[in-house]
């Protein structure tokens, strides 16, 4: 059966990297349809929205999603491809291919998964003023002693974790570690909270964690606070398997992790849901040097790769990393972020010759 995907290239080199990876993923041969309706900056100046009402109905038709980039302007278009489709699972692989410039001594090896829940925390974005909460919740006092009228004019967020929430999040990350075990790596699973200091919503997510756990006895299991894991991820990268934690500190460590495979231009990610999954690179929209042909698409394709598995073409997506790893390792055609001069276009060529 034909799978329907839609590219949404959204903006700066979002339309770039995603169109890279379409035209990757046309020359491979394979039975999906690929849309690209109109969205991001170029839907605002014709429709005056970045999410147009075709756009969005062909997301909603869709197998899967490739997604590029976002702005302020369009982050609608996030918004709902996260919170409005449910995808609450963000997958971050790190893995490290020969040929890629890193600050690490010796980065052979290195091979983990980061799943970020993607849904609660902070970032559905609830704050607001101080005096809202003083007259909201005038009898309640802080672990100094404090009301919020106490504090004077400023600013709040809210951090929210739900039951639902933490045991979801860690039964997707058991299920990938013992995926990842069955493929020969160790088969355990670092949850990663600051519970000493956030003892309710952390010590849920913690909690949560070692509750679902027992449900899988062939898991190894540990626990770390997240400054520590900071300084764990880089001083023991090859220790990793599967590392699972909340919104914001998922989004922070994944970004740390990128340096170990090269920086942000490698780094591939995926937010499936129950019924909905989309894939973007983790880098942003990079306005700096957007329109200039040089946007690194190796994080786009790798998330083509990431796609491809997901929709059960798993001997194609081997193959397209293989594709990918193989012009690494030549070390001929790399993009500036790389050391190179290539440009966007000279690299996607380069990748579509290794899969002749």
């Amino acid at each position: 059966m034909v799978k329907k995907i839609v590219a949404l290239g959204g903006d700066g080199i979002g339309p770039e990297v995603v169109d890279a990876a379409v035209q990757v993923l046309e020359s491979m041969g394979l039975d999906i349809e690929i849309q690209k309706p109109l969205c991001g900056e170029v839907a605002i100046k014709r429709f005056g929205t970045p999410f147009p009402k075709e756009a969005m109905e062909l997301t909603n038709e869709s197998d899967a999603i490739l997604f590029g980039a976002t702005e302020q302007a369009s982050v609608f278009i996030l918004a709902y491809l996260r919170w409005g489709l449910d995808t609450y699972a963000n997958l971050r692989p790190i893995k490290y291919y020969e040929g890629v410039p890193t600050p690490i001594k010796d980065p052979e090896g290195i091979d983990f998964l980061i799943v970020r829940e993607n849904s609660e925390g902070l970032y559905p974005g609830r704050e607001g003023d101080l005096s809202l909460l003083a007259e909201k919740l005038p009898d309640y006092r802080d672990r100094l002693g404090k009301s919020f009228a106490d504090y004077g004019p400023g600013k709040f967020a809210i951090r929210v974790f739900t039951n639902k929430g933490c045991q979801r999040i860690a039964k997707f990350a058991c299920e990938k570690a013992r995926e990842r075990k069955a493929k020969g790596f160790p088969g355990k699973v670092t949850c990663v909270t600051k519970s000493n200091v956030l003892r309710e919503s952390c010590g849920l997510f913690q909690k949560t964690c070692e509750e679902v756990i027992k449900n899988y006895p062939e898991l190894k299991y540990e626990h770390f606070y997240v400054d520590d894991m900071a300084r764990r991820i880089i001083r023991f990268p090859k220790d990793m398997d599967v590392i699972v934690t909340s919104n914001m500190f998922g989004d922070i460590l994944s970004d740390l992790a990128a340096e170990l495979m090269g920086g942000l231009g490698m780094a591939p990610s995926a937010c499936i849901g129950d019924k909905y999954a989309y894939f973007e690179p983790v880098h942003g929209s990079a306005p700096d040097i957007a329109g200039k042909g040089i946007a690194n698409p190796t994080a786009s394709i790798l998330s083509s790769v990431l796609m491809l598995d997901y929709l059960g073409m798993k001997d194609k997506a081997e193959e397209l990393e293989n594709a990918v790893k193989a012009v690494y390792k030549e070390g001929k055609v790399l993009t500036p972020d790389m050391g190179g001069k290539a440009k966007t276009t000279d690299f996607t060529r380069a990748v579509i010759e290794k899969l002749k």
